[in-house]
């Protein structure tokens, strides 16, 4: 049996973790297909304590909770955090040159619309189109979460 080199052995382990977090993330994705998340979901390994303690988990779940007649009221805020957030996610990135992805790059165009769309629509329609955007939000934060584990990881074995 040949005997396999470090840089060799972390390539396999990184392979190898790379693909299930993939499987992870497919699934995870596959299972919000249908945006119905519930209020207040933490990213995937989370625990509670994290999701208190995460002012946009807290803020997300709070929009969910909010009558539709409270919804304009509190839409400027909630679009200046979900910008904010989408800016610091996108610095953290580039500092650490990470490209983005198709499905990144859909779930941030489809939040910039809903951003965009959001003060022109009524209380009544702002009520039908907050479920699925809060999702949409809630699915890039497990995404950004899971890409910066993947590069930590990658980090951490040298790669």
């Amino acid at each position: 049996m040949r005997r396999l080199h470090g840089r060799t052995v972390r390539r396999l382990l990184l392979a190898g973790f790379v693909a299930a977090l993939s499987g992870a993330c497919s699934a995870e994705a596959d299972s919000r297909d249908g945006m119905e998340d519930m209020p207040g979901m933490a990213p995937a390994g989370a625990g509670a304590a994290a999701e208190a303690s995460d002012p946009m988990q807290v803020h997300l779940a709070r929009m969910s909770e909010l009558p539709a007649d409270s919804l304009p009221a509190a839409l400027p805020a909630h679009r200046q955090m979900v910008a904010n957030m989408l800016a610091q996610m996108n610095r953290e990135m580039a500092g650490m040159n990470m490209a983005s992805d198709a499905a990144w790059n859909a779930t941030v165009d489809s939040i910039r619309g809903d951003l965009t769309a959001m003060p022109t629509v009524s209380a009544a329609g702002l009520a039908d189109l907050i479920p699925a955007h809060l999702g949409r939000v809630r699915r890039l934060m497990t995404m950004h979460a899971a890409m910066m584990r993947m590069r930590q990881s990658m980090i951490i074995l040298g790669v």
